[in-house]
């Protein structure tokens, strides 16, 4: 699990949510929300895992937990810190641990360049 300074109040969820800029991918979408360094030093992260991702909450559950802990155990750290919210699509379920952090990578690399 993230650290509470790391992960996404639910207001600020909201305002990242509406102004944010989406990216899609292959296996995830992504809600990118710049906010300025004063504000915060670290990105902060939110996973939705909806019911359209599986119908079984421990599916949901044990994605969501992993990509947490990729996040953590990451070294992800964008030029600019934002608001993230990041929306697993089905297939990701279809992935093992290694092609999801290396999936998750490639995202989190592209839109910090973006």
């Amino acid at each position: 699990m993230l650290p509470k300074n790391r992960r996404l109040p639910r207001h600020n969820f909201l305002i990242a949510q509406k102004q944010g800029k989406s990216y899609r991918f292959p296996h995830l979408s992504i809600v990118y929300h710049p906010v300025s360094p004063i504000n915060s030093q670290q990105s902060r992260f939110a996973i939705i895992t909806s019911a359209k991702l599986h119908k079984h909450a421990t599916a949901r559950n044990r994605l969501r937990r992993h990509i947490y802990n990729l996040l953590q155990t990451g070294n992800f750290k964008p030029i600019i810190p934002a608001d993230i919210i990041i929306i697993p699509r089905p297939s990701m379920l279809k992935l093992n641990r290694d092609q999801i952090n290396l999936a998750l990578n490639q995202v989190l690399s592209k839109i910090s360049l973006l």
